[in-house]
């Protein structure tokens, strides 16, 4: 990690802050909560509760707009609000999915999905601004009856909204998130409708976005988490995929770029048996990962260890060590640790409306508040 001045003012910004955080006895204290009711007072002690009114019915609604006022209030401070900012962009590409399924299911499927569902209101862009897009592409592959589809597609779509109004990071993150969503249709298309397939594009071009935000800004320290990021996710994926009993050609559509796990001697690995795949990783930094990871599936059937682990490991890689440097990093270390800390909230309330009992919620949990 090196020293950037330009981030100083909001670094202590964050240092004065950061202690506001949920710790883990208060999660413990949520988990072991009674009722999503007691659940909800504790969260009220929080960030979270002040000038809101919190009912467990609407905790989605309160964690993502606790997420999106501190993404904004970091931002302002931010002197490169686009790096700064740069995953909270998987919101983007996750509502661009979400609006290419709800139209494809009702296009193809004849079912309605009620307008709204699934969105997040964290991202970068405007969750309806994203929807013109997809209604846009939608027309491209699905044009009115009586309109021949040529196939052709311009690579500049059109949208409300003034586009002087947009800056060029700003516009190359909608035209990354549009170029993503043609592919995504065609992909859909290419494989029989399949919906996942909207989903294995979107996500493989948000980790392209990602990269290339670090490659441009040469932020070598971005490279190293979205690495990171990308190895855990593709050991879950081959984890997962290898105990449904999908095989190596599914799962070469689902891999994610930019990590630093060789594909191809992955997707042969991922052919072995149980064995043979843990010593794959064996001279990578996730060999003990995927040892217990494999170890406590055989055991129980279940990848939650697995999940945990892999949690922990990209946290502890997010995190730099406080004073060791000002930069970037701190910046994105804070608002990679505020997600982690939305998603625990959003599984322990998932737990009590479903009366889970508190020693299953704790096990799903991972990192240090669990």
């Amino acid at each position: 990690m090196g020293f950037d001045d330009r981030f100083a003012y909001v670094s202590g910004r964050i240092w004065a802050i950061e202690n506001r955080m949920i710790d883990r006895a208060r999660f413990n204290r949520m988990i072991d909560a009674g009722s999503p009711e007691e659940l909800v007072r504790i969260l009220s002690e929080t960030e979270y509760g002040q000038g809101r009114e919190i009912i467990p019915e609407r905790y989605e609604e309160i964690i993502d707009e606790e997420l999106k006022r501190i993404h904004q209030f970091i931002a302002e401070f931010s002197p490169d609000p686009e790096l700064t900012g740069v995953l909270r962009a998987k919101h983007d590409f996750h509502n661009m999915k979400v609006h290419l399924k709800s139209r494809l299911v009702k296009r193809d499927l004849g079912n309605e999905v009620r307008e709204g569902l699934g969105l997040s209101s964290v991202g970068l862009i405007d969750p309806d601004r994203i929807g013109e897009y997809a209604d846009i592409i939608m027309l491209e592959y699905y044009p009115p009856d009586g309109e021949d589809d040529s196939g052709e597609h311009d690579d500049e779509v059109v949208v409300s909204g003034d586009p002087a109004e947009k800056d060029e990071a700003g516009a190359a993150l909608e035209n990354a998130i549009v170029d993503a969503g043609r592919k995504a249709v065609e992909a859909y298309l290419r494989h029989g409708r399949d919906p996942q397939h909207i989903d294995f594009v979107m996500d493989r071009a948000s980790y392209d976005y990602f990269y290339n935000v670090a490659i441009s800004r040469r932020a070598r320290e971005l490279e190293e988490i979205v690495a990171a990021m990308a190895d855990l996710a593709n050991i879950k994926i081959c984890m997962r995929l290898r105990a449904i009993g999908k095989d190596a050609d599914f799962a070469r559509d689902v891999l994610l770029p930019h990590g630093t796990l060789d594909a191809g001697a992955l997707l042969e690995a991922y052919e072995k048996p149980d064995a043979d795949f843990v010593a794959h990783f064996k001279a990578t930094p996730y060999a003990a990962l995927v040892e217990k990871g494999m170890n406590a599936w055989l055991a129980s059937g279940s990848l939650v260890v697995l999940e945990n682990l892999a949690t922990a490991e990209l946290e502890m890689k997010m995190v730099p060590e406080r004073g060791a440097a000002i930069g970037y990093e701190t910046v994105l270390a804070y608002l990679a640790a505020r997600e982690v800390e939305a998603d625990k909230l959003r599984r322990i309330f998932v737990g009590k409306m479903n009366r889970i009992p508190p020693d299953v919620i704790r096990e799903r949990l991972s990192g240090a508040y669990a």
